[in-house]
């Protein structure tokens, strides 16, 4: 079969489109990949990560689509023991174990025609739900439907969260505009301004001609109920700056930087609750899918490059030139 492939870590020039040997499913199941998306964890994955080691080559890719035998299949990318109270509860982002399918793991992932994955893995997809569509949901959307509903996002609550065009910031005004919420959030230029209102966020700050912490006051001047931020070092200070008495933020992402530097007296005597998220649950997955069907949410799909060309993809992500996901189409 063919494979964006690398051999070592390193920038764009160390993955390769070529023949890669075909999966062998063993205990595990063959997916005939369609899609797989695009996600800021493909890059970190092929940069390397201090301290991480995983089997090479690797293929990367975690937000996977395709058919088994037929049928249309969406792959959950998290892999777990399956045995311990975490597993046996549902909650297997919690296991010892936990690793994600063409992440920083030795599971090869998406970028492929072919992967094997464990039969549990597997989700049967609903006519309703384009294979498209299900190809933006495992790892943004999954990510942002964790923190939303474990941080009670709902009507009458505020949320802020950063860089609308990114696929946090896209799924996260979505789904908490769905759930009643009213949200703020910020971007960079005119047509990032003008994705932010397709997307129907009520207010948009462009951080690069305000400061997003005084424009949070005007909006709400007693700060708001929660912030999304999947942004890391930069913002940290920001988020924590515009949360109310007893706010809330869920952390999910580092594309800054991973050492943020804390206010925190100001954290304490707000008495904020800072929570962290690595991607949800498999079933929580599920409730998002039939989530994304009765509300007729509709991710906006950037690009659909062809496999070749993932190394594209990659210099658009990291250029930060993408409004909505980036698909890779493998067959």
């Amino acid at each position: 079969m063919k494979a964006v492939v690398f051999s070592d870590h390193g920038p764009l020039d160390v993955l390769r489109y070529q023949d890669f040997p075909d999966p062998v499913a063993g205990k595990n199941i063959v997916v005939d990949v369609e899609y797989c998306g695009v996600n800021h964890l493909d890059i970190w994955t092929r940069m390397g990560i201090a301290g991480k080691k995983i089997k090479l080559p690797h293929v990367c890719g975690c937000d996977i689509v395709g058919t088994v035998k037929g049928q249309r299949v969406m792959v959950y990318p998290g892999v777990s023991c399956g045995r311990c109270q975490h597993c046996k509860a549902g909650n297997e982002p919690l296991c010892s174990e936990f690793a994600i399918i063409g992440g920083m793991s030795d599971w090869n992932g998406g970028y492929a025609q072919k992967i094997a994955v464990p039969a549990g893995n597997i989700i049967k997809l609903p006519p309703a739900a384009k294979s498209e569509t299900a190809a933006t949901l495992a790892v943004s959307y999954l990510v942002s439907w964790n923190m939303l509903r474990t941080n009670g996002v709902g009507k009458g609550k505020t949320i802020l969260v950063y860089g609308a065009a990114s696929g946090v910031g896209m799924a996260t005004i979505q789904l908490a505009k769905a759930l009643g919420a009213k949200v703020i959030t910020t971007v960079s230029g005119k047509a990032k301004n003008e994705f932010a209102e397709r997307l129907g966020a009520q207010h948009i700050i462009d951080r690069t001609t305000h400061n997003i912490a005084e424009e949070v006051r005007k909006i709400v001047p007693a700060g708001i109920d929660i912030v999304v931020d999947h942004v890391g070092a930069a913002t940290l200070p920001t988020s924590i700056a515009v949360l109310k008495q007893g706010g809330r933020m869920p952390v999910c992402g580092m594309t800054s930087g991973n050492d943020a530097t804390v206010p925190l007296r100001m954290f304490y005597s707000k008495q904020i609750a800072m929570t962290g998220a690595l991607l949800g649950t498999k079933k929580q997955l599920q409730e998002l899918t039939r989530f994304v069907i009765q509300k007729k949410i509709r991710p906006v799909i950037d690009s659909i490059l062809p496999l070749q060309d993932a190394k594209e993809a990659h210099k658009k992500m990291e250029a930060g030139l993408h409004m909505g996901k980036i698909l890779l189409q493998c067959r």
